[in-house]
This record gives C-alpha cells, sequence and structure tokens, in this order.
C-alpha cells in the first residue's frame, strides 16, 4: 500500500470496509445466540437488526455506484433484509457478500459517478463518494454497538 493508493477514495473506501468488515464479523460470534434478536432491556435494537441495516446500505451503496440506486427509506430497506440476517451466520455471510460486492463496484465507478449528487436512504442529498463514506464508515458505527451489547451481557474481550 502506498500514500498514492491511500489518497485515492476507491481504494482507501475499499480498504477501510474491508477491514471493518473484518472486525463486525469476528465480533458477530461474541453474541450469545439468544440474545441475537434480542433487545437490551426492551428499547435497543437487536444486534440481528442493526446487521440487517448495515447490509441493506451497503447494498444500496453498490446499486447507486453501479448506476441502479434502489429506492426506499432506510426504515424499509432494513424491513427487507431482517430475514436475511436473523441468525449470525447467515447476517456473517451477507455482510461478506454486500462488502465484497461494494468494494467492486467502488473500483468500477467513474469519477464522474462519484461525483453524482444521490438522496441517501436516510434522506440526505450528498455526492456518491460521500455516501460511500458514510457507508464504509457505518459497519464501524454498528460494530461499535455490537461491542456495547458484548458488554452489557459481561463480555470485556476483543474478538478481533
Amino acid at each position: 500500500m502506498t500514500t498514492a493508493n491511500l489518497l485515492d477514495p476507491r481504494t482507501a473506501l475499499g480498504h477501510w470496509a474491508t477491514y471493518m468488515m473484518g472486525n463486525y464479523v469476528s465480533d458477530i460470534p461474541a453474541i450469545p445466540e439468544d440474545k441475537w434478536t434480542s433487545s437490551m432491556g426492551g428499547c435497543t435494537r437487536p444486534a440481528s437488526e442493526m446487521t440487517a441495516e448495515v447490509v441493506s446500505i451497503l447494498d444500496w451503496a453498490t446499486t447507486a455506484l453501479s448506476g441502479q440506486p434502489r429506492t426506499g427509506n432506510e426504515r424499509e430497506l432494513i424491513a427487507e433484509y431482517a430475514g436475511r440476517c436473523s441468525t449470525k451466520d447467515a447476517a456473517a455471510a451477507e455482510i461478506q457478500r454486500a462488502v465484497s460486492e461494494f468494494v467492486d463496484a467502488l473500483a468500477r465507478a467513474s469519477d464522474e459517478k462519484l461525483t453524482s449528487t444521490v438522496t441517501a436512504p436516510w434522506g440526505a442529498e450528498m455526492p456518491l463518494i460521500m455516501a460511500a463514506h458514510v457507508v464504509s464508515s457505518h459497519l464501524w458505527y454498528h460494530d461499535a454497538q455490537l461491542n456495547y451489547i458484548q458488554c452489557l451481557l459481561g463480555d470485556d474481550k476483543y474478538h478481533w
């Protein structure tokens, strides 16, 4: 890896998403099976739903990078993906697939495509390259939530 490669947003964001995916997938097994679809304290989102959100947003970005952005808001996309992430094994497979496809689409995206304006599922209008940045960092945000759930359940170890 050279500085020039890291200055290219396609390479940098692709590496970041792949790295964060590795961390996320390493944290999934640390959530007990009986807690994967449970709300902590009755008001938090379950790990399965957070993962469905991560996968759905990655897939949205992949389609946008490929020139055919999906429609639908964040809630609709999460609901569509909930069944795909209902078990820990399925969730890990889905996030690995989604990151791989995102990184491939990002690598192929033209400058024109990356600078075009899109409306993200969360309602923000931004250049697609910024949406790709948000999406790649979105893994980190939700992995931190998985880590917090682990701590709430008595597991204070790093799993990556």
